[in-house]
């Protein structure tokens, strides 16, 4: 007599049988996506409020609000310092300004016990590779810099295009992407729109018109209104049809270098390299057009001279999306080994991973932390408190409102005035400067004295 089965049993063993019959199929092998390469774009002293992306009434920028639209635009960055020296130091290694502005006189690169990013990367096999315009960041000394010494964990340090155009950087960064083996990292940076502002000759200019005034002014250069202001220079009688000409020529670089992005990404794609490679457009600070009676930049830590632009595309975005929240250029290189899925190494990184607030939502509250010379400030995205801590004063502004900073509503019963204070001082205790500020002051105060010996900063 025979048994018979029940059905759920039977189509077990049956499909048992065909799993493991000698002519079924092996499950496919997925092959591992490839690392992903790297580009930062280091675009020198642009403010972000000077960007069409940011709202200005000028079109600065078209090309990289076209750019932005499939990527990540963060709202409310903050450089961690006014001047290329310390904040690209800071931008490239994670860690706040005091560390590098105690160094000993004539250093100015990235100390050797402090890890950058392409050190990190180098690491665990990418090609590393920096072309940059700077005469401050640089592998080797020059009158400005007299220690060079930004070309740690770098394969490659390209520095022939100082104090030049955009053009210049380009035609060595496509050299180098010709060579470049994956997975790369390539950091560079641009001079526009630093002073002078002067567009290329062969570019047409759409903000600066004719000019009757000073020749200085005609040709962009705000060194001597410096010295009149910090140097007891000689007297001239400044406009603000001066001013609005130094304004009209700066935008005029930021557009000029918007054309110079574009050819950069163009080429990106032409080479097949866009799907595979981050992109960070940033900047190590902005300008002061005598907002708070200050030119130029290295002094305070205004809006003007802070917030600057960051923007990163991903690999695959198709739909941009704006951020909110208040972030540091310190966060850019945890936010990079995050995505790369690259551990540091056992480096400090006081920065934090971006990421939940690109993959998740935009209500993380944060706050941002800027430092020079006498000043230290925080913002939240919209209050924020400057301490000027020679003066013993401090001042509060509301961001949203006040852009440009001109409305001081600081009182210390001011709500925000309490949360603000508290977090300034856990920073502060943090990167030990709580109980030696004004040794940290002294020390900043004398690397900007450095710097105005060697003519970079007036």
């Amino acid at each position: 007599m025979k048994t018979r089965l029940p059905l759920m049993i039977m189509l077990a063993i049956l499909a048992g049988n065909v799993a493991c019959s000698p002519s079924a199929e092996p499950p496919a092998e997925t092959t591992p996506a490839p690392p992903l390469n790297v580009i930062i774009v280091l675009v020198d002293t642009l403010r972000a409020d000077h960007m069409s992306l940011y709202g200005y009434v000028r079109p600065t920028t078209p090309f990289i609000d076209r750019f932005a639209s499939e990527a990540v635009v963060f709202e409310h960055a903050r450089s961690q310092a006014p001047c290329t020296f310390p904040s690209v130091n800071s931008l490239l290694t994670s860690r706040y300004p005091g560390v590098f502005t105690r160094q000993a006189k004539g250093q100015f690169g990235i100390p050797e016990d402090i890890p950058s990013i392409a050190e990190i990367l180098s690491a665990v096999g990418y090609n590393t590779i920096a072309v940059s315009a700077s005469p401050i960041v640089r592998a080797t000394p020059n009158f400005y810099n007299p220690s060079g010494g930004f070309d740690r964990g770098f394969d490659t340090f390209v520095e022939g295009c100082v104090w030049r155009h955009g053009a210049c950087v380009n035609k060595r960064v496509f050299d180098q992407l010709d060579l470049a083996k994956s997975p790369f990292f390539m950091y560079v940076h641009y001079m526009e729109p630093h002073g002078p502002y002067l567009p290329p000759e062969n570019y047409s200019r759409r903000f600066a018109g004719e000019y009757e005034g000073f020749d200085f002014i005609r040709d962009g250069d705000p060194k001597p209104v410096n010295r009149m202001i910090y140097e007891d220079g000689p007297e001239y009688e400044i406009t603000d049809r001066d001013i609005q000409h130094l304004v009209d020529l700066y935008d005029d670089e930021i557009r000029y270098f918007d054309l110079v992005f574009r050819r950069l990404v163009n080429r990106l794609g032409d080479q097949g390299l866009i799907d595979n490679t981050v992109i960070v457009l940033a900047a190590d600070h902005g300008e002061e057009f005598l907002e708070h009676d200050h030119m130029g930049h290295c002094r305070g830590v205004w809006n003007t001279v802070t917030h600057v632009p960051l923007i990163i595309r991903l690999p695959g975005m198709k739909e941009g999306r704006r951020v909110s929240a208040a972030v540091e250029n310190v966060d850019i290189v945890p936010t990079l080994l995050d995505y790369l899925g690259v551990d540091a190494g056992g480096a400090e990184l006081e920065g934090s991973s971006l990421r939940p607030l690109i993959d998740e939502h935009d209500g993380i509250e944060r706050q941002a932390f800027a430092e020079a010379g006498r000043y230290r400030s925080v913002d939240d995205g919209r209050f924020h408190l400057i301490v000027d801590f020679k003066a013993r004063t401090s001042s509060l502004f509301d961001l949203r409102a006040d852009e440009l900073e001109q409305s001081d509503l600081f009182h210390e019963s001011h709500p925000e005035v309490g949360p603000l204070t508290t977090s300034l001082n856990l920073w502060l205790s943090a990167t030990g400067q709580k109980f030696r500020i004004h040794e940290t002051m002294a020390a900043a105060k004398a690397k900007e004295e450095e710097l105005r010996a060697l003519g970079y900063l007036e």
